[in-house]
């Protein structure tokens, strides 16, 4: 919620919008990286968890890592296959080494970037 409202303060200690926006994006990670989980009662596979970080940061190199591991899925309308995810990091950082092993277990592919 704070990240919308351009950050605010939580236990005395001041956070930007965008270290927000940071946290969110982590905890989903972290969630997902344990196999989901339940947040204000309802439940999240690890997939789901992936989804909701990229809805909050979608250049996340670990929330695509993440859904790639998971088999890949639909961001914002847009289906993407494991191997799409692992190239999607890839693309930005070339020298992220969890999407080079993830995109070798899907059978290798073309990197672009």
């Amino acid at each position: 919620y704070l990240a919308t409202e351009g950050g605010g303060e939580v236990d005395g200690q001041n956070y930007s919008s965008q270290a927000c926006q940071s946290k969110a994006t982590t905890a989903w990670c972290n969630h997902g990286a344990v196999g989901g989980g339940k947040v204000e009662g309802q439940t999240y596979s690890s997939r789901e968890c992936y989804i909701k970080a990229l809805s909050e940061d979608p250049r996340s190199a670990s929330a695509w890592c993440g859904l790639g591991t998971e088999g890949g899925g639909e961001v914002d309308g847009q289906s993407y296959s494991s191997k799409e995810c692992f190239i999607k990091v890839l693309s930005a950082n070339p020298r992220h080494t969890s999407a080079w092993c993830g995109l070798g277990a899907e059978g290798g592919g073309e990197v672009h970037g």
